[in-house]
């Protein structure tokens, strides 16, 4: 989960990336919320490349923070069609957020991974929780009796349940402190709590000030899916642009991963002016090394459509469905995404 708060909030159009947004049909515009991360980022390389033109789309790219997308998409003014979100989120917040409409918001098409969040801690007294200590059961409960913040309702409450669940703790989710990521990694380092949830923004800052990472969620074989959301309507009314969005999505990826020091210009100018962690190439490399980034749709067909694939995506929403259920974070199960096909061009 990505929860991490703006330093700038604005359009991708105009001065701030230099890359030149024409007046396109309007028939032919989607607009897509973004955050700035280091692998939603590629995208910025559609317009600056021509991907979006190419795919039959032009994008209209609105940066804002992560958690406020949802809700923007499924707002009724329309000034969002489509935005990036958490597998995880989405079938946690799934009832609540199609409650009461026939125009529900649907998780229409998983495009990457994300391996590399955790925990992260100021404290030489919190044990580290690696591949070994895991098995551990004193040193997990150990962990477990710190303060713990994580964001409720994440990936991060879902691994402190599978933690408990290892000592037999079916407490253990409950006792942590709601707390979004960036304010976590603060806290931490100013002693109000003791571990907290770490994407891998904060990750990075906690070594830069001094913490350490400890406890990974690839370690516990943790992932977490991002994909595209979108209000049904929206899917009826604009289905050619969303699949454009989706090719000049792989387009993106494919171009910037093919050779990052070259191609990853437009991502890195993105990211200095509204991330809150400024990335040299270097540290922009080393951020997209935890993920796993399909770099065209067969590619993320097989992975994650596909039953049995690398990371079946309905296998670990029912995964996902099931703890939900069992700890009673929703009054009803989860209807997992159907998916929809992009034939191939």
């Amino acid at each position: 989960m990505k929860q991490r708060r703006l330093v700038g909030v604005v359009g991708l159009c105009g001065a701030l990336l230099s890359v030149a947004c024409t007046d396109r049909a309007p028939s032919n515009r989607l607009t897509v919320a973004i955050s700035p991360y280091q692998d939603i980022a590629m995208l910025v390389a559609a317009p600056a490349q021509g991907f979006d033109t190419a795919s039959g789309v032009s994008l209209d790219l609105r940066s804002m923070p992560w958690e406020e997308i949802p809700s923007s998409v499924a707002s009724a003014a329309g000034a969002v069609d489509v935005g990036f979100a958490s597998l995880a989120e989405y079938l946690t917040k799934q009832g609540r957020m199609n409650a009461g409409t026939t125009d529900s918001l649907l998780f229409i098409y998983p495009l990457y991974v994300y391996r590399g969040g955790g925990f992260v801690s100021f404290l030489p007294n919190v044990p580290v929780l690696d591949s070994v200590r895991l098995k551990d059961v004193a040193t997990v409960r150990k962990f477990l009796s710190m303060r713990i913040g994580a964001q409720r309702n994440s990936i991060y409450e879902m691994i402190v349940d599978a933690l408990g669940a290892r000592v037999g703790d079916s407490t253990a989710a409950t006792k942590i402190i709601d707390t979004q990521l960036n304010d976590g990694l603060l806290a931490a380092e100013k002693g109000s709590l003791d571990i907290a949830a770490a994407g891998l923004t904060q990750l990075a800052e906690a070594e830069k000030r001094g913490g350490r990472t400890v406890l990974r969620m690839d370690d516990l074989g943790f992932a977490d899916i991002t994909g595209l959301l979108v209000r049904r309507s929206v899917l009826d009314k604009k289905r050619p642009q969303i699949e454009g969005l989706i090719r000049a999505w792989f387009a993106s990826v494919n171009f910037v991963m093919a050779d990052i020091e070259k191609n990853s210009a437009a991502s890195l100018v993105y990211l200095k002016r509204n991330a809150a962690t400024q990335y040299t190439l270097e540290q922009y490399t080393s951020a997209l090394a935890p993920e796993y980034l399909p770099t065209n749709i067969a590619e993320a067909t097989a992975s994650f459509i596909t039953p049995g694939g690398r990371y079946d995506a309905s296998q670990i929403a029912n995964r996902m469905a099931d703890y939900l259920v069992r700890t009673k974070k929703v009054s009803s199960r989860p209807i997992a995404p159907t998916y929809i096909h992009i034939p191939p061009k």
